[in-house]
């Protein structure tokens, strides 16, 4: 019998994660992942396999709409609780909604991977995020509503505003350092070290936020020499601590203003060449501050107001 084109399932569709609706950039994949084990035999060679645990992975570009509800969603940890539990005491639901008019509800989502930060004015703010679904609180596997839902429903998650999409030209200041303009934006990787929590009943159960360690690139066009090298902490003795006392702020009227604190340069190469720009590409990595023995923020992402035309 001939496949009838009208039964192939195609489509978009967005993702509501708790309350708040994300918009991709270039589709969603959902990807569930089924964790076995062999039953081995001496004689017959493997037996069976079993289940030992069940994951989901559901990955998207958001399309670069920046909201204040968006911000909190994709960058939760930026004073970060080492140690403590990602699901928290309340499940969070994700869901995908197609427009053909699927839903498919997964019942506990946390986020495992935050978007690079992509700041120019020649492109959306947001990679990719990545979000890791597990069994419902309470419940076990197999049993009904423990990980997921599907049901038929028209498509109610709206579409995308187009206000505010397009980047923003962003500078950037380090100390006394001031870096106007880039030869191709800024990049800003946040990335969360999780460790996963498991019990012999349900299988993975919750993950741990083991660290944070937030880096910023760029390439930076009109420095000097003097400026790269006087930015590195080349003064320092070996051993000694690198955490810095200037914050690296990079912002952009209209966009966003991205912090890093404590930041220290710990790379800035220079190149000679007939076409070559000096300085290459720079990078920073952020620290926390230390209060009376109480750990401040790691990093800070807000919106940036827009200059007045006035």
């Amino acid at each position: 019998m001939a496949t009838n084109r009208t039964t192939i399932i195609r489509g978009p569709g967005a993702v509501k994660y708790d309350t708040v609706t994300i918009h991709d950039a270039d589709g969603i994949s959902a990807e569930v992942e089924t964790a076995t084990s062999e039953v081995p035999s001496s004689i017959s060679g493997p037996l069976d396999t079993i289940k030992t645990d069940t994951t989901a992975t559901v990955s998207l570009t958001p399309c670069g709409q920046i909201t204040d509800d968006l911000l909190a969603i994709l960058f939760p940890h930026q004073t970060p609780a080492i140690g403590s539990s990602l699901c928290g005491s309340a499940d969070r639901k994700l869901t995908v909604h197609s427009l053909a008019g699927t839903k498919v509800e997964f019942l506990n989502a946390i986020l495992t991977g935050a978007p690079s930060l992509r700041l120019s004015p020649v492109a959306t703010a947001f990679g990719q995020a990545t979000f890791t679904a597990l069994t419902a609180l309470g419940k076990a596997p197999g049993e009904e509503n423990s990980f997921y839902t599907v049901a038929a429903a028209a498509y109610n998650m709206g579409y995308p505003n187009p206000d505010g999409l397009t980047g923003v030209q962003y500078a950037g200041t380090f100390g006394s350092l001031s870096i106007p303009d880039t030869a191709d934006g800024w990049t800003v990787d946040v990335e969360l070290a999780t460790d996963p929590v498991s019990t012999d009943g349900v299988g993975t159960i919750d993950y741990t936020l083991a660290g944070v360690t937030v880096r910023a690139k760029c390439t930076p066009v009109g420095l000097s020499e003097s400026q790269i090298l006087s930015a590195l902490p080349i003064d320092k003795g070996r051993g000694t601590s690198l955490r810095g006392s200037s914050d690296l702020v990079i912002a952009g009227a209209g966009g966003l203003t991205v912090t890093l604190k404590n930041a220290t340069m710990v790379t800035g190469p220079l190149a000679w060449g007939t076409t070559t720009l000096r300085a290459g590409e720079i990078g920073f990595v952020a620290h926390r501050s230390f209060s009376n023995n109480i750990a401040g923020a790691l990093y800070s992402v807000v919106k940036t107001p827009a200059q007045s035309n006035s």
